[in-house]
Order: structure tokens, then C-alpha cells, then sequence
């Protein structure tokens, strides 16, 4: 009986450590994560959500309507996003991805670190690593949108990994997969490959268990949710305008996470620098079964993006097959195992005296002190975006292209006074306007479709609003600025009744329309009366 009573202290203590670990995890990712509503892909994904959720709401929009890629998500998000205002989804949204990412983190480190203290220094160092060693600029800590819960199971499935539970990740990277193919697609490879070698290594492994079995099929069931979907969206093209779409799609619009050549300056080689200093620590480290799996993911992940490397190499000889390959993103599932290794494994080389005094030869508590000031002020910096009362937090990351505070009131004014089917051209930088207002508009940069025809589509439509010269370089800022007969040309084809202008942009003298209103930073002009001219929407939850 004393055992008995002595097992369930023990577990009512363990219960309540993991519930302290995730609320602390989740407000570190939370330190990193809460930028002004709506960050930069809130608009795309919740948007496509209520949208997928009520149809009539902004209906009409080219980019609301185009196929989806991320169905499971839109299906669990889209009635939220509908009962509720985007504003409230999102940080609903928040604070669930915050919390599943903390779950999912604390699962991957116990099997490396025994001190609940190390695992919060190490979820804070794997923030703070994420944002200063990815190679193509992949985030996993921000705003509401799929690839954040998908990363969370990602997570999840290396603390199987670590335990030699490899079906089990393979299951929780099925679910992943299916709520973004991607990020659990890379996974789910990297998994398989780590098995292979680790029963490799171990032929005492035995033959697939049962429920090994049945975790496989879980995962390539619940993957199969999330890949067929995906793989339909090209269906219906043929082979130009495929081959066109994907080449829009590498090197028009998304070349910085794709394209190495096009890479931020430094980002890969901070990344090099990063993987060369988890090899050196990892040396330090005694041996462990739980690490060497974790070691085995993370460089079958860095081979797939030296894959990646060699596929965008051969682009000068065979740029359609290289863009063909590149668009699955082969350097995403890099970008988080080597933060997440570098982590781990700083926060166990800091966890143990022998090695501080090894690697740096001065007292452990004078390196632990460094490397948690280093922390402490990199938390205390990203305080600087929270949106507390208190402050001036800056203007949402979604409207960086844009002058902020004007694009907002503007915005509250086409909410407020403009029909519910009203179409807008709008400025080249914008991204919120469907996010803040319900209505529709012709193109927006930000919001590029999945599916190869309408990525076609999409160019055209970039290119008809703001370039004067047919290519992508050299753009105008406002439709207005290439001449009132090409404004009104291009609001014919695209059945444009609004535009919003920048009051600075060229050629706004000329406007033709009716100007209704204006701020220091933008003016809205009627080009002419919706075709149906329904009353004024004025959602009560916006």
C-alpha cells in the first residue's frame, strides 16, 4: 500500500512538472511569437480559412477561391475563424501553436535532458537558434497557420526518435504531414531513414512489431490527408502552364526559401557555422543512444538540403527539371533539426561541470551565467514587439510594405462604408486589406495561389496592376501610376470598382473616379458602382 501511495506521489509530481514545463516553454515561444495581429501569413492562411469555412464572406476574391493546399487546417480552423473575429482566431490560434509546440519540445527533450531547468534553457536557446542559424529563413514560432502545429507533431515525434520509438514518430509525422504536407512530408523521410540505419546498427531490433504496423498505418493514412489533396492541385494543367507555375513559384515568388543563389547574405553560412559548432559540442558529450538517434535525424536532414544544393546546381543546364524539384522546399527540415541539435546540446554540454571547464577552462557558473545573460537579453529584445498597453509596439508585420497607421484607418473606412461585393485595386505593398475588411481585391503579392494555373493567372495579374514595362522588376507602386487609360482597362478586366492610392504616388492628379476618402497616406476613389451595389458590411466581430 505504501508503494502504492508512494507510485501516484510520484506521478501526481511528474503530472504537475510537465504542466509547469509546457506553460514555461509555451510563454518563451510566446516571447518570440506574439507580433501584432495579423503577422505575415495570418492574412493568407486565416482568411483562406473563413473563407473555406463561409463562403459568401468576401466571395468573389481571386486568391480566397483558388484551390486549397492545406485542407485539414482551413477544415479545423475555418468554422473558428467564421463564429469568431480574425483577430481572435489568430490569437486563439497563438496560444494553441504555442502551447502544442511547448508539449511537443518538452516531449523531444527528455531522453537528452533529466533537469526540467536545462529543457526551458534549451527551448530558449532553440528560439533564439531559430532565428539566427536557419540557412533558407524557416520559422516555426510566429503566428497562426498550419506549418506551426505541424511542426509541433514534427517535435513530438523526435522525442520517439530519442526514445527508439521510431513508428510512433512516424505516426505523429503522418499527422503533420496532413495538416501541411511539407513539413511532415521531410519529416516523415527523415524518420523512415533514421530507422533504417538504426536497425542497421542494431539487428537485434527483431522483425516490425504489431504496433509498429498499426502506428504505420496511422501515419500513412492520416499523411495520405494531407499529400493527395496536394498533389491534385496540378491536375488539371497542362504541361506549359505547369511547368510555367512552378517556375513562378521558385523563382518569382518564393527564390528566398527555394533558390539557394538567391539566399539572404550570411544566412548560410551562419548556418555552416552553426551545424560546425553542434559537431564540436556533440564531441564533448558522452555517448548515448538517445543522442546518437537525434544526431541521426538532424544529418539525414542536412542531407537532404546538400540534395537541395546539388539539385539547384544544375539549374543552368536543366532549369525546368531543377524547379520541378525545388519547389518542395529541401532545406526546410534543416532549418529547425540543427537549432533544435545546436540546443540540446549546448544545454547539455552547459548542464555538466567537467565539460564547462573543458571547452572554455573558466568555472561553470561563469559560462552558465554568459550563455543565460546571452538568453535573457535576446528575450527581453523580442519584448519589444509584444502588443502590451503599456508601450508602443510596432505596427503588425503583415503591413511592413505599407505606411502603417494610414492603411489601418483606411482600411476601417472601407470596412465601414463601402458595399459588402466591393473589388479593390489596391497598393503593391498591401497585404491586410481582405484581413480588415471583408471585401475583395484583384492581386495581392502576398496572397499567391498554390496550384500551377493560378499562379499563371496570379503574374498576369501582378503585372497588369503595376508594371509598366511587362516584367517583374521595376514596378509601380499603384495601379494609378501607369495612366488612367491602363487603370481603367485593367479595372475593366478584372471587374474593379475601388482603388486605394498612395496620395504621393504619380499620376494621382489624373485620377478618374470619384474620390471618397482620404488620409495622409492613402485615398479611396469609386471607379464606378458595384455590379450589385449590396448594402455596407459591418460585421460586428471585426
Amino acid at each position: 500500500m505504501r508503494n502504492e501511495v508512494r507510485e501516484s506521489g510520484c506521478g501526481a509530481k511528474a503530472a504537475r512538472t510537465a504542466v509547469i514545463e509546457w506553460l514555461a516553454i509555451a510563454l518563451l515561444f510566446a516571447a518570440s511569437g506574439a507580433w501584432p495581429v495579423p503577422d505575415v501569413n495570418e492574412t493568407v492562411y486565416l482568411t483562406k480559412a473563413r473563407h473555406a469555412a463561409d463562403p459568401t464572406w468576401a466571395a468573389g476574391d481571386f486568391f480566397l477561391e483558388t484551390p486549397d493546399a492545406h485542407g485539414v487546417f482551413y477544415l479545423l480552423v475555418g468554422p473558428v475563424a467564421a463564429a469568431c473575429s480574425l483577430e481572435q482566431t489568430a490569437w486563439m490560434g497563438r496560444m494553441a501553436g504555442w502551447l502544442l509546440l511547448a508539449i511537443g519540445f518538452r516531449h523531444a527533450v527528455v531522453p537528452l535532458l533529466t533537469s526540467a531547468g536545462w529543457r526551458v534553457a534549451a527551448a530558449a536557446m532553440f528560439a533564439l537558434a531559430l532565428r539566427t542559424t536557419t540557412a533558407a529563413g524557416e520559422w516555426v514560432i510566429g503566428g497562426c497557420e498550419a506549418k506551426v502545429f505541424a511542426w509541433a507533431f514534427v517535435l513530438g515525434g523526435l522525442g520517439e526518435i530519442a526514445s527508439g520509438r521510431e513508428a510512433r514518430a512516424f505516426a505523429l509525422g503522418g499527422i503533420a504531414t496532413a495538416l501541411h504536407p511539407i513539413v511532415g512530408g521531410w519529416a516523415c523521410v527523415a524518420t523512415a531513414a533514421t530507422w533504417l540505419m538504426e536497425r542497421t546498427k542494431n539487428r537485434s531490433q527483431g522483425v516490425v512489431r504489431w504496433g509498429d504496423t498499426a502506428c504505420l498505418a496511422i501515419g500513412l493514412g492520416a499523411a495520405a490527408a494531407g499529400v493527395i489533396p496536394a498533389l491534385g492541385l496540378a491536375s488539371g494543367a497542362d504541361a506549359a502552364t505547369r511547368a510555367e507555375g512552378i517556375r513562378i513559384y521558385v523563382v518569382d515568388r518564393l527564390s528566398h526559401h527555394l533558390l539557394p543563389r538567391t539566399f539572404a547574405d550570411g544566412m548560410m553560412a551562419r548556418h555552416v557555422l552553426a551545424v560546425g559548432v553542434w559537431w564540436l559540442l556533440l564531441g564533448w558529450l558522452p555517448p548515448s543512444p538517445q543522442r546518437r538517434r537525434v544526431t541521426t535525424f538532424t544529418i539525414v536532414a542536412l542531407g537532404v538540403s546538400l540534395a537541395g544544393i546539388v539539385i539547384a546546381a544544375i539549374e543552368p543546364w536543366a532549369p525546368t527539371a531543377a524547379y520541378g524539384l525545388l519547389r518542395y522546399y529541401w532545406f526546410r527540415l534543416a532549418d529547425v533539426a540543427v537549432p533544435f541539435a545546436l540546443a540540446t546540446t549546448a544545454a547539455t554540454a552547459l548542464a555538466d561541470d567537467a565539460i564547462c571547464r573543458r571547452v572554455s577552462g573558466v568555472q561553470p557558473r561563469l559560462v552558465r551565467g554568459l550563455a543565460m545573460a546571452i538568453v535573457a537579453l535576446d528575450l527581453i529584445g523580442q519584448s519589444s514587439h509584444w502588443p502590451t498597453h503599456g508601450g508602443s509596439p510596432p505596427w503588425p508585420r503583415s503591413d511592413g510594405k505599407v505606411a502603417a497607421a494610414g492603411w489601418a484607418d483606411i482600411c476601417e473606412w472601407i470596412r465601414d462604408h463601402t458595399p459588402a461585393d466591393a473589388c479593390f485595386l489596391t497598393p503593391r505593398g498591401a497585404a491586410s486589406l481582405t484581413w480588415r475588411t471583408g471585401r475583395r481585391e484583384v492581386v495581392c503579392w502576398k496572397n499567391s495561389p498554390q496550384d500551377p494555373a493560378s499562379l499563371v493567372a496570379w503574374r498576369q495579374r501582378i503585372l497588369d496592376c503595376f508594371s509598366p514595362t511587362g516584367s517583374l522588376a521595376e514596378m509601380e507602386r499603384s495601379t494609378a501610376s501607369l495612366g488612367s487609360h491602363r487603370l481603367i482597362e485593367v479595372a475593366d478586366r478584372y471587374g474593379a470598382d475601388h482603388i486605394v492610392v498612395p496620395i504621393d504616388a504619380p499620376l494621382v492628379e489624373a485620377m478618374p473616379g470619384e474620390r471618397l476618402h482620404a488620409n495622409g497616406a492613402y485615398a479611396v476613389y469609386r471607379l464606378r458602382e458595384p455590379p450589385t451595389a449590396r448594402p455596407v458590411s459591418r460585421p460586428s466581430v471585426e
